[in-house]
């Protein structure tokens, strides 16, 4: 169990609970499977660091691949990923490939994704 010190409080969570991280300059939320955000003092680039199992999608938000639910290739150049909540995460352009990869999607051209058929 991680503790996260999030303003003048401790919370103590897994990292596996939650779904995605949201950069804010300085600051990023952390949204949890059980529907609560959690406001951190911390960069995404901190996360990123330490959860090396998350995915940085966008350079403002990180992933926790295990709540991807679907996969949505629109073109070549735009591509967004629809988590377990229902939230819908733009991909980064430059990064669409790579995050395609890592979640062992198939590659842009096709315009389903493995991730789709779930």
């Amino acid at each position: 169990m991680k503790r996260l010190a999030a303003a003048q409080l401790q919370h103590n969570f897994e990292p596996d609970h939650v779904l995605y991280l949201i950069g804010d300059v300085n600051y990023c939320s952390l949204h949890l499977l059980n529907g609560k955000k959690i406001l951190s003092s911390r960069t995404l680039k901190w996360y990123n660091d330490r959860w090396p199992h998350f995915i940085r999608i966008h350079k403002g938000s990180l992933i926790n691949p295990a709540h991807v639910h679907r996969c949505v290739l629109v073109s070549t150049i735009s591509a967004h990923l629809i988590m377990r909540n229902g939230a819908r995460l733009p991909i980064g352009r430059r990064r669409i490939n790579g995050v395609m990869e890592q979640l062992g999607t198939d590659v842009p051209g096709d315009h389903r994704s493995a991730l789709e058929a779930k």
